[in-house]
């Protein structure tokens, strides 16, 4: 039987049907896609026929709109397509699909890679779609990339675009300009982004000009989160997770960890000098030394010493003695033996220490992330989420972040993380999600070292947070 629809997804396919382009600006696990799928049925009616439809998502989403639209529509699975493999490959997959005269109609499914694909990109813009879809639209949202600049030129083309995200607004309030541009064709924001910028934002350096060590710092004028959102709701529907979804509740827990001497003395040395001497000995019989050539090097080494270990300068690990590996121990001994653990994680060796942690404790587990084959992934997913003795997931927030929908997990613990809040907040609704309601609550635990690396990253994803909170903080319905 087919699911019912949420309210807010009544909403959305309103406003979809009345407005040649929108935002569904919808937290991860509202139902967006589905949302979509269902404006799309409607527009295709409204022709009798279907339309070219070119819908640009993460590459580990791009299967999954393919099975939502089996659930959500009787559309012919020959008509949907979507491109895998090299350049070569999808550029054949594609003319297959639409023809050698490009007049086909068909949904084009496929990542924003392909805007890179010289060939294949010429071909799209010759086929000339109709409708264009991004998914998780913050990958567009640098006014810089060349990946931004070829979705606009695609954008520029359609009848209808749509922007689907929870996240529009990531660093800057400045993000909105690019997937606007790409939304409307520049109707709300303007074509141009240092104009854009002008109008909202202020050099508050500008007197510093005339300086050899002058940086812009550009701030937002007063009065600009308010006009940017009342531009930014006209054309977009808001949905938060909290308000549409009857979730059970999210419980937070920072669990505080220690740094081993060990630890301490090379986080101390590396903080102070980019340099840290580790006692393991070389192959010279000399300490190793784990030496950071810049600042954003440094703080990749002081995140993996927090973790529990270090990476010379000849690419050799050693570890720590590290009082977090104990923490998360605890933690795991501590929770009910059939519980779903989702262990979220950013270092290669990471995987491998929770790994002998969860296997220690007597668990089963499996892993997704990078060093994983597609293939093993699906597999892994169907064993945490239907096996139940594979109670773990070892887990990279960028890999496993995005497009998974695993709600059969009651826990997610953060052992190390990165300055990314679209990873931070993808990977926690992975389990925190319509479909959670099989629990009676959602526990996420950080595991945090005060005064460390771990505090700042803390800090600055929830400073991001706020400001997307800031701009987006309405819910309003959307009226015929």
């Amino acid at each position: 039987m087919e699911k019912k629809l949420w309210a807010h997804q009544i909403q959305g396919i309103k406003a979809g049907l009345v407005l040649r382009d929108l935002g569904l600006f919808f937290d991860v696990g509202t139902g967006k896609t589905r949302t979509l799928i269902e404006i799309l049925r409607r527009r295709y009616a409204e022709k009798g026929k279907l339309r070219k439809t070119l819908i640009l998502a993460p590459i580990i989403v791009c299967p999954n709109w393919k099975k939502e639209f089996a659930m959500y529509s009787k559309i012919s699975p020959r008509d949907i397509v979507v491109l895998t493999g090299s350049g070569v490959q999808r550029t054949k997959q594609f003319l297959s699909a639409v023809g050698d005269t490009l007049g086909g109609a068909k949904i084009i499914i496929t990542n924003y890679e392909t805007t890179q694909m010289n060939e294949l990109y010429k071909l799209i813009m010759l086929w000339t779609p109709e409708i264009l879809v991004c998914d998780e639209s913050q990958r567009i949202k640098n006014p810089e990339s060349t990946r931004a600049k070829a979705v606009v030129r695609l954008a520029d083309l359609t009848e209808h675009n749509f922007l689907l995200t929870g996240t529009p607004i990531l660093n800057s309030s400045a993000d909105v300009f690019m997937q606007f541009r790409a939304l409307d064709r520049g109707e709300t924001f303007g074509k141009n982004f240092f104009a854009f910028r002008n109008e909202y934002f202020h050099d508050v350096n500008a007197s510093f000009k005339s300086k050899q060590s002058y940086f812009p710092k550009w701030e937002p004028r007063p009065g600009t989160y308010q006009r940017l959102q009342d531009k930014i709701r006209a054309k977009a529907v808001r949905a938060v997770k909290s308000e549409c979804l009857d979730l059970p509740p999210l419980v937070r827990q920072t669990i505080s960890v220690s740094l081993s001497k060990e630890q301490a003395k090379a986080y101390r040395e590396m903080y102070n000098d980019y340099v840290a001497w580790i006692d393991t000995k070389s192959a010279s019989g000399e300490p190793a030394a784990v030496v950071a050539q810049l600042a954003i090097t440094k703080a990749l080494r002081l995140q993996q010493i927090v973790s529990g270990f270090a990476k010379d300068d000849n690419d050799i690990i050693h570890r720590l003695p590290c009082p977090r590996l104990s923490a998360l121990k605890d933690v795991l001994e501590s929770l009910p033996p059939d519980a779903k653990v989702i262990i979220w994680a950013v270092f290669q060796e990471n995987y491998k220490q929770i790994a002998e942690v969860v296997a220690g404790v007597g668990r089963e587990y499996r892993e997704l992330h990078g060093l994983i084959s597609h293939k093993d992934r699906e597999q892994n997913m169907n064993d945490f989420r239907s096996t139940p003795g594979v109670t773990v997931m070892i887990a990279n927030q960028g890999a496993g972040g995005v497009g998974i929908n695993l709600v059969e997990a009651s826990y997610a613990i953060y052992y190390s993380k990165g300055f990314k809040l679209e990873d931070d907040l993808q990977s926690e609704a992975r389990s925190y999600r319509g479909g959670s309601e099989i629990h009676e609550k959602i526990t996420r635990i950080d595991l945090v070292c005060e005064g460390t690396l771990d505090t700042h990253i803390n800090e600055a994803l929830q400073t991001k947070q706020n400001i997307g909170n800031t701009i987006l903080g309405w819910t309003k319905d959307f009226a015929l």
